[in-house]
């Protein structure tokens, strides 16, 4: 918690970056540069290339989330970017492993592929909800390479009867990357002009547009306003407002003046950057006067930075945020906070990199 504010990161990840991870591909080592490069503009505390490109432990991921930040909670995601890394980017069984040994901590989402049809996809959401029953999120991507193929999230012949299995089998969410472009790929994918009919269809579930407002953000802002159960997932996004303030400024007053504060989910996808940097900025984060004028919106209140940091978030999920305070109040992690204070930046990284005589900065 930040100044007793419930803090639930909605995208984490532990990416396998490794050299035997990647195939000979230019669109894999464009992607992992683009990751390589991202996380190295945090600063002096970010790990270098050799460090970064290197299978990261699910529990490093842990520490980093609940040591070195102040996140209550966060959910992970399996990947399915399969035609870019060999696992995916994130394999299945990290995203096991984190609900499994911490529960009171992660929440979980499947992927699948659904360029690869839609009844394999079937049978794969299947067997990733019996191997892993509590997941709340579906995870999606909008685009595959060699050879570029793509789907749509308004097909009602693959993407509907993918998310009514979904919806079926417990599924509260679907989260879809947009507007961030891996690469030199067609573009077209990752526009948000597919979601209007799929939010409609499927009304009791809810859409969570991930990195919005890097690109598209008018169009974003649109669907916030007029779907209810469309929401703004800011992973990498939030990084703006450090690297990009401007920008940060004007994607949060568009989204703001479109759906509120209600609208907007916090997320940052440690550990490729870093939580706390992010949230301390973000906590008395205020729209300068000028802003406020040219939107003719209100001034941020402290209830709209809980809105976002993670009762949005909680809302969606149906977690009870009291019980999720009191079930973290005394475990390993709250435990060993108490001991040492917040821990620093990417301080447990490099203490597993050392301990397996890897090479870092």
């Amino acid at each position: 918690m930040i100044d007793d504010m419930f803090v639930f990161n909605a995208v984490a990840h532990a990416y396998n970056m490794g050299d035997d991870n990647i195939p000979n591909s230019h669109y894999a080592n464009r992607l992992r540069d683009g990751l390589v490069h991202l996380h190295m503009r945090q600063g002096d505390f970010a790990m270098d290339a050799a460090g970064q490109c290197t299978d990261w432990p699910i529990e490093v991921l842990a520490r980093s989330l609940f040591l070195e930040s102040d996140c209550d909670m966060a959910a992970t995601h399996t990947l399915r970017l399969d035609s870019w890394f060999h696992d995916g980017l994130c394999r299945r069984e990290k995203t096991i492993e984190a609900v499994n040994r911490w529960p009171q901590r992660f929440v979980g989402y499947v992927g699948v592929d659904p360029t690869l049809g839609l009844e394999v996809c079937l049978d794969d959401l299947d067997q990733q909800l019996d191997e892993m029953p509590t997941a709340v999120g579906l995870k999606l991507y909008p685009s595959q390479v060699n050879p570029h193929r793509s789907w749509r999230m308004d097909d009602e012949s693959l993407a509907f009867p993918l998310f009514e299995r979904a919806r079926k089998r417990g599924i509260r969410t679907v989260a879809v990357h947009k507007a961030a472009p891996f690469g030199p790929v067609p573009i077209a994918p990752f526009r948000v002009d597919d979601i209007d009919l799929a939010a409609d269809a499927f009304p009791d579930m809810a859409f969570e547009i991930i990195h919005a407002g890097l690109a598209f953000t008018e169009e974003t802002a649109m669907l916030l306003a007029l779907f209810p159960n469309v929401y703004a997932n800011f992973e990498v996004t939030s990084a703006l407002i450090n690297t990009n303030p401007a920008q940060f400024e004007t994607v949060m007053a568009t989204f703001l003046r479109q759906g509120g504060s209600e609208k907007i989910i916090y997320s940052d996808g440690t550990m490729v950057l870093h939580s706390q940097p992010i949230l301390e900025k973000f906590r008395n984060y205020r729209l300068k006067d000028e802003t406020l004028e040219k939107f003719n919106i209100p001034q941020i209140t402290n209830q709209d930075i809980a809105n976002i940091l993670g009762l949005n978030y909680a809302k969606i999920l149906g977690v009870d945020v009291d019980q999720a305070k009191a079930a973290i109040a005394d475990d390993e992690f709250a435990r060993e906070r108490a001991r040492t204070g917040i821990q620093e930046p990417f301080s447990n990284w490099r203490a597993h990199l050392a301990d397996t005589k890897m090479e870092i900065a």
